[in-house]
């Protein structure tokens, strides 16, 4: 059977957005991100540049394309964890088993010029931080409907969503930073080294188990807002799903 033109059309685009991408990124590890344009991506994949534009509307968007599961991670997880499991608690099942992965991806040279990249391009470092933004929206508006679904529309739950949301993500990214001041302090020679990623790895972990904790405490606070408290009542002792938070795309 013959496909028809609306699916080849659709796969022509995919693999189009994916070549993009692999000959971008293959630039950008051999030049560097500042000294390749989005020309230069252009002639390398034998396209357009308005082509290269209709399937990334930046050159930070293509430095980042598959390298970015933070942003729909948390969210996607949470949107399918299997019944009778926390969204919070699998949220931040997703983020720490994530963060805990990232030592270990250093010690690849693929992921030590990515991060290298990163922190050597202005551009880079302000897109990172927009993500992480677009990560938290995505988180929140996750929470949000999975508690609305179960309570309905409770005056101050889109707030603990996104307070929760932000708390959850941050905690990440100071994880993430103090694994790296690990990392740039060792001896550059060790740096790669199981040892260095263990280190790493031990130094974030109490953050990340101390965010964990605090859920749990919020219903306890006589204080605490009514929606809060609700909130934290629908995700008390219940389990993350573990089957969600292992992957990177659930």
């Amino acid at each position: 059977m013959t496909a028809a033109p609306a699916d080849r059309r659709a796969r022509k685009k995919a693999r189009t957005h994916d070549e993009l991408r692999v000959v971008a990124q293959r630039l950008f590890t051999e030049r560097g991100f500042d000294a390749v344009t989005v020309a230069d991506v252009a002639q390398a994949a034998d396209v357009a540049v308005q082509t290269v534009f209709n399937h990334y509307p930046t050159k930070e968007d293509l430095y980042f394309a598959g390298r970015a599961p933070w942003v729909e991670g948390p969210a996607r997880a949470v949107v399918h964890r299997a019944p009778g499991t926390g969204a919070v608690a699998t949220a931040h099942a997703w983020i720490t088993r994530h963060v805990l992965a990232v030592p270990g991806l250093l010690r690849r040279p693929t992921g030590a010029a990515f991060a290298a990249g990163t922190l050597a391009s202005p551009s880079l470092r302000v897109h990172q931080r927009e993500l992480l933004r677009d990560g938290e929206d995505r988180l929140a508006r996750a929470l949000r409907a999975t508690w609305v679904e179960q309570v309905g529309e409770e005056d101050g739950i889109g707030l603990v969503a996104a307070l929760s949301s932000a708390l959850l993500l941050t905690t990440g990214r100071v994880a993430l930073g103090e694994q790296m001041t690990v990392i740039r302090a060792a001896d550059p020679a060790a740096r790669a080294s199981r040892a260095v990623a263990e280190e790493a790895r031990r130094r974030s972990r109490p953050a990340l188990d101390a965010v964990g904790n605090g859920f749990a405490q919020l219903a306890d606070r006589a204080d605490a807002p009514p929606a809060f408290r609700r909130v934290a009542e629908l995700e008390r002792d219940l389990p993350p799903d573990p089957r969600v938070a292992r992957r990177t795309t659930p």
